[in-house]
């Protein structure tokens, strides 16, 4: 019966704490509210399917200037590749003796049910920010985009044939600065689509981990420009991005721009089931029972023009 909770739980010296009503508290830092942070910085899309397909599709060409008598050129839609989502699963349980249930005075099996839920969601967010922490890398499990290239990377390009105009470059390289994210404004207002057209887009959303807030603080509240000795006045907060500091980040420095209101906005977490939780007694003649709890979702992206990593 590995990992199966039963009475040696109990390893104090007379191994009667948990049976007696002496024990004035449990002190358990895990039981608190669980966090999630992934609804503010990425699409909610419910599913009900096994997997789910978008097509990248791209309008017709730009017109052109003819001469008198000549045949108007004829264009067609581009079609370009597919992004897959197929759905995950996730668990958790934990399996419990009759002699552990019935002795124990502190209802351990509701308190550790309840601690499923926890760990499912939260498991979900470290998995989603996945993602995030290897921002430019072509092997996360999620897959890449529509472009088969990383989530950030500097020559992610459109459906325009023969055509450099669509490239775009989402990666700016550089550590959090005035500087930076004045590139990055640039980026997104001289955004172009997927045939080279300008488009342009408004970004939302400063991503930080939390060791970049005062840094981030200054950029975005300073009326003149930050670290300077001058009258010149600082335009970072006339973009109107909201700051959302993301403990996930594994890497202190790292920050990106995103354009959630924009309705181009790509990343996704794409959910089949919520955690769904089971209770049942142990296939066996213990009569021990067992919790489980599992749960279906996948993420990624197909089009990261409305994702800009900084570094």
């Amino acid at each position: 019966m590995a990992n199966t909770v039963t009475t040696a739980l109990d390893r104090t010296t007379n191994k009667d704490l948990l049976k007696k009503g002496s024990l004035r508290k449990i002190f358990d830092t895990t039981v608190r509210k669980s966090h999630s942070f992934w609804q503010t910085i990425c699409n909610d899309v419910p599913t009900k399917d096994e997997y789910i397909r978008d097509l990248e599709m791209a309008g017709l060409e730009t017109a052109s200037e003819i001469a008198e008598g000549q045949n108007i050129p004829i264009f067609s839609p581009v079609q370009g590749e597919t992004k897959t989502y197929t759905q995950r699963q996730f668990g958790a349980g934990f399996r419990m003796t009759f002699k552990m249930d019935f002795f124990n005075k502190y209802d351990l099996w509701n308190r550790w049910s309840r601690d499923l839920g926890k760990i499912q969601i939260e498991a979900k967010d470290v998995e989603i920010a996945t993602m995030f922490n290897s921002p430019t890398s072509i092997t996360l499990t999620c897959g890449t985009g529509f472009t088969s290239k990383a989530l950030a990377n500097v020559a992610h390009t459109g459906l325009l044939s023969g055509s450099t105009g669509d490239n775009y470059n989402n990666y700016i390289n550089s550590g959090l600065s005035f500087t930076s994210l004045k590139n990055i404004r640039y980026y997104f207002k001289m955004l172009v689509d997927a045939m080279g057209m300008w488009s342009g887009a408004e970004p939302s959303h400063l991503v930080i981990h939390p060791y970049q807030y005062p840094v981030a603080r200054e950029l975005l509240g300073s009326d003149g420009r930050p670290h300077e000795m001058s009258n010149t006045i600082n335009f970072l907060p006339e973009i109107g991005l909201k700051i959302v500091e993301y403990p996930r980040l594994s890497t202190t420095s790292r920050y990106f721009v995103i354009a959630k209101n924009n309705s181009l906005f790509d990343i996704n977490v794409v959910t089949a089931m919520t955690p769904r939780f089971f209770t049942k007694d142990a296939g066996d003649n213990t009569l021990d029972k067992v919790a489980l709890s599992l749960q279906f979702f996948t993420y990624g992206w197909g089009d990261a023009r409305m994702f800009c990593l900084g570094i």
